[in-house]
């Protein structure tokens, strides 16, 4: 039995098309959930090791600490419920921009912004054990 040559192209489509895919497995926190791949001139690029940013002291302390610096905020802005930011953090760990995800109020934006730069030093988001800017989502409910 033999195969035709469309029989092996497609063959060797779907083999990659696997590669591709098992290579660029995607994890949370890191850009956004969404894969990174790396290529050179060879294919990609294996990613050794790979880690989000962290606030010290968790989530739950960033949250807290969000919270607060609102609450002492000179011009209090009221937050709703539920609000998700975006937190820009370099690679060594200092929080460059902290913005709203999805509200586009000018006067939560300016707050927003001033409680990330009184943020603390973060340990920055690794790859290949070299720190990397990266984006960090999250939530804040009061």
């Amino acid at each position: 039995m033999t195969l035709s040559a469309l029989t092996l192209l497609r063959l060797a489509l779907v083999c990659l098309a696997t590669i591709i895919f098992i290579d660029s497995v995607a994890q949370p926190g890191i850009n956004g959930g969404k894969p990174i791949i790396t290529y050179n001139t060879s294919g990609p690029v294996s990613i050794l090791t790979q880690s989000p940013p962290a606030f010290p002291g968790g989530e739950k302390v960033l949250v807290d600490f969000v919270l607060e610096s609102a609450v002492d905020s000179d011009h209090p802005v009221k937050f709703k419920k539920k609000l998700w930011l975006t937190a820009t953090v370099n690679s060594e760990g200092k929080v460059i921009t902290l913005e709203p995800t999805y509200d586009h109020d000018p006067a939560l934006k300016k707050e927003i912004s001033r409680i990330g730069s009184r943020m603390p030093k973060w340990t920055p988001g690794m790859i290949n054990k070299n720190g990397v800017e990266t984006l960090y989502q999250f939530l804040v409910v009061r």
